[in-house]
């Protein structure tokens, strides 16, 4: 029922919207490289007041609006150099008029992409896609008199992406991975205790009776776009979204792994609405094949971002996650939740309250173009009629979280800091019905470890040269698990009507984990191509047990995303 929907309403405005329209393609995709690089020209008033950057992954047409307007900006030096790479790597347009000898006169003919065909009504571009890595991770269970060990790991990504553009309306991307990839000691436990590879969905384990195992699993995601005039763009396939401009997101991140959805993005004069329909997936650990599909659960968002001026931009969010099961039988994929324009809330209560709704509130300033303060509220739910009988009551699930940009930190060029934190109590993202908590494929749809938890987040970046780049990540994260079977409010997928106490609730109650992570990662790009030869290394302390991990690679053509705890 609901991808009938998404393809009528798709087709609807496909066959009947009209107005002029730029050239659109596929998005930039998320956690590239530019888009730290993109956050540097919003710092510095580069992105006006028409190109908005709460909701990600961005297109490729804003990218290049954003980076014709700071052209002018980078006229010589390593300034001018790393405008350049980056530029060719996001914007089309600019990569195209790169001149190259190219490989037997038909690859790398911008120097940029594999296989790349320009015509008046069409764009092709073709690239392998990969990350093969090789490394260690020493571990050491202080409490294990065996001591420590060393184990081997090593990824192996490789794949194919394939995007462009048909008659200056229609954007198309769609690539596939095959992966192998024996991780560090700390996400196998991870995967053994919830039952899902963080990011990712079906996943194979071999070398199991080695000791060392790994993960084998595909992955494939593909949308087309499509854009009527240049301020309005529609997007139908399987991908991720980002809302916020931090580390993490508490309203929706793009940790859990990817969803069908159909999404509406529109800017108008200096406002920018997005609209967010999904189906998820009701993850059910150890489910027989005999039982057929996963269980289909449903979520929708929307956002509406004013940017009065270049260096202010405030939205205000709302979300709903609901089942097609309730305790009281079927009900069905709900139409009311497909209208892009009305207050979901209002919905939900006249639907009898079935659902899991939620409010938000993105906010950004950037300072003396050289900070940016950001930050966000959650609200899942408040009651006032309880505030005077104690403190801590349970039904007061929100969360928060306020952070910093720092660029040309302390006057020298291209060193980057970011100071973030965040605090959601306890029972937050849970609902009365478990197929309507917030997560898809068992995975959290906004901060990756769920609720009952605060964290501090610093992050160093730097560029001493345009092809070389450093990174530093430090994270101190404590967060509250259920102890002896009892609910203490950090499980998202347990109903909030198992809780331990009504009062006297505070963020990481229960048994307590805490974990302590300090990463480092050195890349030297190659050539024009979106490719880097890279070592990255981890120092991660979970209670009593510490690893020390290091991994070198080459990776093309993918982002680089990090392990966030």
């Amino acid at each position: 029922m609901s991808l009938k929907v998404f393809q009528i309403l798709f087709c609807f405005v496909v066959c009947f919207s009209v107005g002029r329209l730029l050239a659109q393609d596929a998005d930039l995709p998320l956690n590239h490289e530019a888009y730290h690089y993109i956050d540097r020209l919003d710092i510095t008033g580069a992105t006006g007041t028409t190109v908005h950057t709460d909701y990600k992954p961005y297109s490729r047409a804003a990218v290049a609006e954003i980076f014709a307007r700071a052209d002018s900006s980078f006229t010589s030096g390593r300034d001018r150099e790393w405008f350049d790479l980056m530029r060719i790597a996001a914007d089309d347009d600019y990569a195209d008029q790169q001149t190259s000898k190219g490989v037997f006169k038909k690859l790398y003919r911008n120097g940029r992409d594999f296989f790349s065909l320009r015509k008046d009504q069409f764009r092709l571009y073709i690239n392998p896609i990969g990350n093969l890595g090789v490394g260690g991770d020493q571990e050491d269970y202080t409490t294990n008199a065996n001591g420590s060990e060393f184990l081997l790991n090593y990824r192996n990504t490789r794949g194919v992406r394939v995007r462009g553009t048909a008659f200056k309306r229609l954007g198309f991307f769609t690539e596939f991975t095959e992966n192998q990839w024996k991780t560090p000691v700390f996400m196998r436990n991870q995967q053994a205790t919830t039952g899902v590879f963080d990011g990712e969905n079906f996943v194979k384990i071999f070398d199991a009776p080695t000791g060392n195992p790994g993960f084998d699993y595909f992955n494939a995601r593909g949308y087309i776009t499509y854009a009527p005039a240049k301020e309005l763009r529609l997007k139908l396939g399987k991908d991720r979204a980002f809302f916020g401009n931090g580390y993490q997101s508490l309203l929706l991140s793009d940790h859990a792994t990817d969803y069908f959805f159909l999404n509406i993005q529109a800017r108008i004069w200096k406002l920018e609405y997005v609209s967010h329909f999904t189906q998820m997936t009701d993850f059910i650990r150890d489910k027989p094949d005999s039982y057929g599909v996963y269980p289909r659960k449903y979520a929708v968002f929307h956002q509406l971002s004013y940017k009065p001026w270049d260096w202010l931009s405030v939205g205000a969010f709302e979300s709903v996650v609901y089942s097609p099961t309730l305790p009281g039988g079927q009900r069905g994929f709900e139409l009311e939740y497909m209208n892009p324009i009305i207050f979901y809330r209002s919905v939900e209560q006249s639907l009898g309250s079935p659902d899991n709704s939620m409010l938000g509130l993105n906010w950004k300033a950037n300072l003396l173009r050289r900070f940016q303060l950001y930050g966000q509220i959650m609200l899942d739910d408040f009651n006032f009629r309880n505030r005077d009988l104690g403190t801590g009551y349970w039904g007061n699930k929100y969360g928060w979280q306020v952070g910093m940009k720092y660029i040309n930190a302390f006057w020298i060029p291209r060193l980057d800091l970011q100071l973030e934190y965040n605090r959601i109590r306890p029972y937050t993202f849970q609902h009365f019905n478990p197929t309507a908590n917030y997560a898809h494929y068992g995975q959290p749809l906004a901060h990756a470890l769920g609720a009952n938890l605060y964290d501090l987040n610093l992050m160093l970046r730097y560029q001493p040269f345009p092809r070389w780049s450093g990174s530093l990540l430090f994270t101190r994260l404590t967060k509250g698990l259920d102890l002896d079977g009892a609910n203490y409010g950090g499980d998202i997928s347990i109903p909030y009507t198992l809780r331990v106490q009504d009062f006297n609730n505070v963020p990481g109650q229960g048994s307590q984990l805490n974990i302590t992570t300090l990463q480092g990662r050195v890349a030297y790009r190659l050539l024009r191509l979106d490719a880097y030869a890279e070592v990255e290394a981890r120092y991660r302390t979970e209670n009593e047990f510490t690893s020390l991990s290091v991994m070198g690679s080459l990776r093309f053509n993918l982002p680089y995303r990090p392990v966030r705890f």
